[in-house]
Parts: C-alpha cells; structure tokens; sequence
C-alpha cells in the first residue's frame, strides 16, 4: 500500500470490521489515519493499535453536525485530506413489509443520508487538496446488494440504500468529472464481519440499542465466519483498486451473479423496447 504514503485518510465506521482493516493497512502504507466511528471506544482502540500519527474521533454519519465537527478536527489536527472512506453502514434483515418506519428512516439516515453528508462536507477539502496539487480521492462503500438484488435471505431496505449510495457516487464521479479528484465505489460481498448485529449500537433516536435472538446471533456468526472473506483481504483488494483509480470495485466473484442477472434484465428490456419502436417506423 506504499502508493498512500504521506496521504493523510479519513474512515468512517473505522473501528471494526472492514474499516478497521482499511485503517490499518493504509497505516501499515504509510498514511496518516483519522480513524472515525460512531463507537469512541473502538475508535480510540483501532487508532492505539496504529499508533504513529492515527487519531480517533467520534463521529454519528447520520448527524450533519457530528460529521461537520469531524471534517474540521481533520483539518485542524492534520492540515489536509486526501482520501476518504464513506465506509459507516448498517444493515437490518427482513422483508420491505416487515421493516418498521423507524428502521426504514434509521437505514437510510446512515447508509445514504451519512455518505452524503460525508460528500458535502469533505469533497470541498478534496478540492482544496488538489488545488495544492495534493492527490485526491472519495470512496464510497456499497455493496454487492447496490448491483442486484442478492438471492440469499432479504435485507430489502438495505439493499434500497446501498443501490441510492451506489448512484451517489456514479453521480458524484460525473460532477467531478472536471476536476482532479477521484471517486471510487466500493461494493463487498459477504465479509466476515458483525454488520449482521448492528442493531447492538442503533442510536437512541432511532429506538436504542437491542440484541439479537441469542439463536439467531449464533447462526449469523457462524454463516458469516464460514462464507464470508477476512475483512484483510477485502480491504487488500479494496486499496489495491482504489491506488489504480477504480471507479468500481468488488471484492467477490459470486457478485458476478447478482450482477449479470440485472445486466440480463436491462437488456431484454431493451430489446424490447427497440422491437416495439421498430414497429411504429413500420
């Protein structure tokens, strides 16, 4: 990860799982971490690991305010930025009908509402950075959920925001197109991580925190530990793609799946739109 050296990089939901690796790996690069998470402790824990230069911050992406304050700690406490990772997400199992108001709002406030706080608060420091002729760069975490709809059990509103963090960073990319800074949209596959039990740090707002059915949690835990990747290596593939310049980037072949059966859709609809159009020039 030499290709990050000197970069001074921002994680938000850096205090576990994928994010904590990427922290340490840019780290291990040579980049100086702002590690952000909406749990100080772990925050505080993942920076102590690091050491050197790394800094905690606690940070509520679903709070304007709260990623407002942390853009500006940035900049006071390093001078600059030059990547950062829209990473903060959680994910709620269930059906469109069995999901709550209160968790439909929860979702969207941090897995789309966060990233684009983290966009409008950010991206002007990117520039700023590239003014200086600064390398510049803003990646957004979706998921293999963002390019189709997964067949395994439904976690349909997540997979709504992840498809709204995708567009955010497509479109993104198009209104930065004339400047140097660079966009990237990330999209794991099943990672051996905990966003399965986010529900265990649901902000007081959105209903507090709760625990999974202890039976539940064991079967998560261990379908995760069995099919999904080391959060290392996820993170390895990630900065590897995001130092070339990859607008997007996956981290698993069985995506390809999920993908080509939209890919598949998208088509036949076209062709049937061009037969039917054929038939009025006929």
């Amino acid at each position: 990860m030499s290709g990050f050296k000197d970069f001074v990089a921002v994680v938000t939901g850096g205090g576990s799982g994928i994010g904590r690796a990427l922290c340490t790996q840019l780290a291990a690069g040579g980049a100086k971490v702002a590690v952000a998470d909406l749990d100080a402790d772990a925050a505080a824990k993942v920076a102590g690991e690091i050491g050197g230069e790394a800094r905690s911050y606690a940070c509520d992406v679903a709070d304007r305010g709260q990623v407002a304050a942390l853009a500006a700690d940035v900049i006071r406490d390093f001078g600059t930025v030059n990547l950062v990772f829209a990473h903060a997400g959680i994910a709620v199992p269930g059906r469109i009908m069995d999901t709550s108001p209160a968790e439909f709002g929860w979702l969207f406030d941090v897995n789309v509402g966060g990233v684009f706080h983290t966009m409008q608060l950010f991206v002007p420091l990117l520039l700023e950075a590239s003014e200086r002729g600064e390398r510049a760069h803003f990646v957004v975490t979706g998921s293999e959920n963002a390019l189709g709809v997964p067949l395994t059990a439904p976690s349909s509103v997540y997979t709504a925001t992840k498809q709204a963090a995708y567009a955010l960073a497509d479109t993104l990319r198009r209104d930065l197109a004339e400047t140097p800074v660079k966009v990237s949209v990330f999209n794991p596959g099943v990672t051996a991580t905990r966003i399965w039990d986010s529900r265990r740090a649901r902000q007081d707002r959105y209903g507090g925190a709760s625990d999974m059915p202890a039976d539940f949690a064991e079967r998560a835990s261990k379908a995760m530990q069995t099919y999904g990747q080391d959060p290392a290596l996820t993170a390895s593939i990630t900065l590897e793609a995001v130092a070339r310049g990859d607008f997007l980037i996956v981290n698993d072949s069985r995506i390809r799946a999920i993908a080509e059966t939209r890919i598949r859709a998208v088509e036949a609809a076209l062709d049937a739109c061009d037969a039917r159009l054929a038939q009025e020039k006929s």
